[in-house]
């Protein structure tokens, strides 16, 4: 399978994730930015199921390299919650979407050597400019209205940047399974740093209390949806390119706004999604260039 294909089906399964995120960040047990980032990083452990299909021992500087690598994806994944946590989600997930994959390019020309051909550079413009458009959502000040926390933006998008780079080139130099299970580990070692903290351990140990029969099997489908997601994805960068799979992210904007339109009905309160005639021809042209982008990468 080609490594777009590849990249399209983990965007899916992230959309589900993000779907099923608006009924898990509405409890309580899962309503802080560090409980989240905690659990999701925590399964991450499931990922030595990978094991008997060919994990090796990478060296002492490599594994370092690679634990770094998973410390990076978890500080990225805390800014990012955070900035949900004073934001409206789609004020925070259109800048980072919009800048992340820029910066991807950016820092991948530079550490990585990576150069994109006129047609995959234009791919790369359409894409970003479609997953910027499909994002964003006028808050209800308007579109105008002003993004706190700038200050977990800008550590979202630079880790996150900084981790695809690093994953790729950790690839680089160890095959998929090795690369991908020890940065993992790297989640699972940061998370367990934070029950080092008695403050942080109290909070943890009230929201494993407060978790309901429903929440953890939301939660337990939750994350194992986003561990294959994580999955393609990393099988994606390692395969193609670490810029046009970043590029590519506004796909799951667009399935999750397929998702949603099919699901709000069923959960109004939950899941709302305004429609009106600007909205749809936004979303319209967003998935338009969205297309085309896709469409100069397979042809």
């Amino acid at each position: 399978m080609n490594w777009y294909f590849v990249a399209l089906l983990g965007y899916l399964l992230y959309s589900l994730v993000t779907v099923a995120n608006k009924f898990l960040l509405r409890q309580r047990a899962t309503t802080k930015p560090l409980v989240f980032t905690f659990w999701i990083s925590l399964f991450s452990v499931f990922t030595f199921l990978l094991a008997p299909f060919g994990l090796n021992w990478p060296g002492w500087s490599w594994l370092f390299f690679d634990l770094l690598t998973g410390l990076v994806f978890f500080i990225s994944l805390l800014s990012f919650y955070q900035a949900l946590d004073i934001n409206e989600a789609s004020r925070s997930s259109s800048v980072a979407g919009g800048l992340i994959p820029i910066f991807v390019l950016f820092f991948s020309s530079i550490f990585l050597g990576e150069t994109l051909g006129w047609f995959q550079l234009l791919a790369f413009i359409l894409l970003v400019i479609g997953g910027f458009l499909i994002s964003l959502e006028q808050g209800k000040l308007g579109f105008h209205e002003g993004l706190r926390g700038q200050k977990f933006i800008a550590l979202t998008v630079t880790f996150h940047a900084v981790y695809f780079v690093m994953l790729k080139y950790l690839f680089e130099h160890q095959d998929f399974i090795t690369g991908f299970v020890w940065s993992r580990l790297g989640l699972v070692v940061a998370a367990l740093f934070i029950l080092i903290y008695p403050s942080w351990r109290k909070m943890i140990s009230l929201s494993a209390r407060e978790v309901t029969g429903g929440i953890s099997s939301l939660m337990l489908g939750s994350k194992l949806a986003a561990g294959f997601g994580s999955l393609f994805i990393s099988l994606a960068v390692f395969k193609g390119s670490v810029s046009l799979v970043n590029a590519l992210k506004g796909s799951e904007y667009v399935f999750l706004f397929l998702i949603t339109i099919l699901l709000s009905r069923k959960f109004p309160a939950i899941l709302r999604e305004k429609l009106n005639g600007a909205i749809i021809l936004q979303k319209t042209i967003a998935i338009i260039f969205i297309c085309l982008g896709l469409a100069l990468i397979v042809f």
